[in-house]
């Protein structure tokens, strides 16, 4: 863990780059941009780029990131906790006292975020409504296709059981993010996969190569 500053207007994490960190704000405050449009604001005691810790989904490496962060120019600097998301989740695997404890502050946190933007709709600051609403849409969207992108390629699940693994997880985060499967399939199809590649937990590829060693196998013992 360590401490980072970020200087006013100065981004965490740009839209379309891989990020390897999760934040949380303890200082100042950070505001969220989606094409360049404003989506929300992060305070202290928000969490940033959490993607799924929540939901127990532990994917480590560095994840795309759906929007663009930078410090809020009221403020100097902001003040952050930075982790290295493998790092975290590493001894989040290793202590599930600290996981069960990270999991409550992230669920409880979320909570604050959404009672934020809804607050920002009541009190009419959004200028632009149904902007500010596909906007957001298109983010959330993002992210999770980031999410399985990470999910499909990560070390983390580099075999079948570890990938079934992953995925029962991915499917409660689906669950609490009302994630229907034309999403999901969406979000596989940007990532050059299918419905019947993830059921199967690997690229079809993959399995025409095992069905011709088994075929030879067959073959050589005949």
């Amino acid at each position: 863990m360590l401490h980072s500053f970020i200087h006013s207007r100065h981004p965490s994490q740009s839209q379309g780059q891989p990020n390897p960190y999760v934040l949380l704000v303890i200082e100042g405050e950070m505001d969220c941009y989606r094409d360049g449009i404003k989506t929300y604001s992060l305070e202290k005691g928000n969490f940033v780029s959490e993607l799924g810790l929540h939901a127990g989904l532990l994917l480590d490496g560095s994840i795309q990131s759906c929007c663009t962060i930078v410090a809020n120019d009221t403020h100097a600097q902001t003040r952050c906790l930075r982790w290295n998301r493998s790092e975290l989740v590493d001894l989040l695997e290793r202590e599930t006292g600290i996981r069960r404890s990270l999991k409550a502050a992230l669920s409880w946190d979320i909570v604050r975020k959404l009672k934020a933007q809804r607050e920002s709709i009541m009190e009419h600051k959004i200028s632009d409504p149904e902007l500010w609403t596909l906007k957001r849409t298109e983010q959330s969207e993002d992210r999770y296709a980031s999410i399985v992108q990470n999910l499909l390629t990560s070390n983390s699940a580099n075999s079948i059981g570890d990938f079934k693994k992953r995925t029962k997880e991915l499917d409660h985060y689906r669950t609490i993010h009302h994630i229907d499967d034309e999403h999901h399939r969406l979000a596989l199809k940007k990532t050059g996969w299918t419905l019947e590649e993830y059921d199967a937990g690997e690229k079809l590829s993959v399995q025409a190569i095992k069905q011709d060693c088994r075929d030879s196998l067959h073959v050589e013992i005949d």
